[in-house]
């Protein structure tokens, strides 16, 4: 089986390098917008675990979140691909996950369905389909890859203030003419610049992201009668 999700997520919120070129930050008056950057993304990457929400639409594909990520090599929720969704947990480097039928056969096809659905199995994390899943678990490697893009290449601008969840919220708004792309980020007004909220519009794709529960524990139990993908391809190789 191979998932590779965080692609079309990161493909969909990094286009033309525009990604936080839009996270222009609550910093102040006195803070140049390049370093307000700088600030809200060494903000949030230190963090020690948060909460991702929400969806990204990319063509015909949708990625959706609902997961609880850390720096701490644990994590858990859920995760949906186009019309398949699975529970995923990492705990000790080992991915377990749990998908539905139409999960299975969209990654694997029918047989792998009619083996593995609506059951735990296991992977390390170090495995190909392991690593596709725990990149969403693992918050710092999940922001950099959003966070990666030339925050030179966009035009952005204050936006106003909003509400994100009941937090007080500075909007500022991206736009990459030369792929055209828009956006919109919410970063805490008070506080560390925590990013609240991602809204992406555009050729490159459609969605929203949340981000909340910041530093709050993660304790994942161990699925218990886990089927060890790894142990069976080895004895069937």
């Amino acid at each position: 089986m191979h998932v590779s999700p965080t692609r079309l997520v990161v493909g969909a919120l990094t286009v033309g390098g525009m990604t936080l070129a839009l996270l222009g930050s609550p910093a102040g008056a006195s803070t140049s917008p390049k370093q307000a950057v700088k600030n809200a993304i060494a903000a949030t990457e230190s963090a020690t675990s948060v909460k991702i929400s929400g969806s990204v639409t990319e063509g015909a594909q949708k990625i959706s979140l609902e997961v609880s990520a850390s720096t701490s090599g644990v994590g858990q929720g859920t995760i949906g691909i186009g019309t398949g969704v699975a529970t995923v947990r990492l705990i000790s480097g080992t991915i377990y996950f749990m998908g539905d039928t139409k999960f299975w056969t969209q990654q694997s096809g029918v047989s792998a369905a009619q083996l593995f659905a609506g059951k735990w199995v296991s992977t390390a994390a170090t495995t190909q389909s392991g690593q596709s899943l725990a990149e969403f678990l693992n918050s710092r490697s999940f922001m950099k890859q959003l966070f990666s893009s030339n925050l030179n290449s966009s035009k952005f601008a204050a936006a106003g203030t909003a509400k994100v969840a009941g937090k007080s919220a500075v909007v500022i708004s991206g736009v990459d003419s030369k792929n055209k792309t828009s956006g919109r980020l919410y970063v805490a007004k008070s506080g560390k610049p925590y990013i609240l909220k991602i809204a992406i519009g555009g050729k490159g794709g459609v969605g929203s992201l949340t981000f909340s529960n910041y530093n709050q524990p993660i304790a994942p139990a161990v699925p218990s009668g886990a089927i060890d993908l790894d142990t069976l391809s080895t004895q069937s190789g």
